[in-house]
């Protein structure tokens, strides 16, 4: 089922937001980059999305400097982006919602859950972020966006695709972007720098010791060859997670949802259904 974009007043500022499908409310935080709201709207990767929409009312917000969101300078710290979660929550009058959050909208999903799990009805990490360790380290991903003099962004494609010279890689992260492509991808650069500059990056060195607040049904979905989020990471989280469950995607990368879209929403429509 297709999504609409539309736009959302939250605390003063403007929020673009997807929308669509029917049931169950479900909130989806996307992911660093090559995923909604980091890709223009006629790039055609929102299969994961609208299979969701199939089964539950869908709501995606961009955050605070993606796309046609406001509120970036009022974005600090990783707290800031749990608020605002919670302020789109609070607007759109949904008490307890599934929420499923990929990549960067994993670390967010994670925060807010430690926080406010009573607001969830179950909780869906895919590849989050946030978490760390010395034998599982998250990828330097602001050295492979950092302009070289070679140009092209392969290296950034290998660190987030199985396949970096493929044409889904190629069409997602292309070499030579549109103005339009890489004004978006440019801010999302931004807004992830603002949460995770500080090395190691994209990691708060807090939110490990948190994981057992959370106390959502939980489903963990991790791609084994993610080389930005090492799948070490994600038998971290389910130890730490009461009753979380770990799924491992053989043959898929950080850009899972682009790379195997529909059987990743299977997985997440079955665990979700009542």
């Amino acid at each position: 089922m297709a999504l609409t974009t539309e736009t959302l007043s939250v605390r003063g500022n403007t929020v673009q937001l997807l929308r669509g499908g029917s049931g169950a409310p479900l909130l989806y935080l996307h992911g660093l980059v090559a995923d909604i709201h980091s890709l223009p709207e006629t790039a055609g990767f929102t299969t994961f999305h609208e299979a969701l929409a199939a089964s539950f009312a869908v709501s995606a917000p961009a955050l605070p400097g993606y796309a046609d969101s406001g509120g970036f300078d009022e974005l600090d710290t990783i707290e800031d982006a749990v608020f605002f979660c919670l302020d789109v929550l609070d607007t759109l009058k949904l008490d307890t919602v599934n929420l499923v959050g990929a990549s960067l909208g994993g670390w967010v999903a994670t925060e807010f859950a430690s926080r406010y799990s009573h607001r969830l009805r179950k909780l869906v990490l895919i590849n989050p972020l946030g978490v760390s360790t010395p034998e599982a380290r998250i990828g330097n991903f602001f050295y492979t966006v950092t302009p070289k003099a070679e140009g092209g962004q392969h290296e950034v494609r290998e660190l987030l695709f199985q396949e970096p010279d493929s044409e889904l890689a190629l069409g997602a992260i292309p070499d030579d972007m549109s103005a339009a492509a890489n004004f978006l991808f440019y801010k999302a650069q931004m807004v992830a720098a603002r949460l995770g500059w500080k090395p190691p990056c994209l990691y708060n060195p807090r939110l490990q010791q948190r994981l057992f607040r959370i106390t959502a049904p939980t489903q963990i979905i991790w791609a084994e060859q993610d080389r930005l989020a090492p799948v070490a990471l994600g038998e971290l989280f389910q130890d730490a997670i009461g009753g979380a469950q770990l799924v491992r995607i053989p043959g898929s990368s950080h850009s899972l949802l682009l790379e195997q879209p529909q059987r990743v929403a299977d997985l997440v429509s079955q665990f979700l259904s009542p």
